[in-house]
């Protein structure tokens, strides 16, 4: 299990964004402990990847928790979708790189 604190170092996010996500039930604790702590297993960090993922792609949060409350939602297939657009994107910025360099040179 993970603490807020030690799940948002992890995934490069901030505590007020975890318990944002919390909040709008796009991702809920494992369990919240006696003290009132929210606490995260695997299973949380696997769908928090997923919400990152789509993040990187400019989804909107509402959107994100349409698309992954789907019953039909496809874990493998989501990460390939995700693949072939960042794949998109990379050879987007290496054109772009070139074009710069290309342009320096001249």
């Amino acid at each position: 299990m993970f603490t807020v604190k030690q799940l948002s170092k992890m995934a490069g996010v901030t505590p007020r964004t975890l318990h944002h996500y919390d909040n709008i039930g796009l991702l809920k604790p494992s369990r919240i402990g006696d003290n009132g702590y929210r606490y995260y297993g695997e299973e949380s960090l696997l769908r928090l990847q997923q919400i990152l993922f789509y993040r990187e792609l400019d989804v909107p949060l509402d959107e994100i928790k349409k698309i992954m409350g789907r019953r039909d939602f496809d874990v493998l297939e989501a990460l390939q979708n995700h693949k072939a657009a960042l794949q998109k994107q990379s050879a987007r910025l290496t054109r772009l790189l070139a074009t710069v360099d290309n342009t320096i040179e001249y």
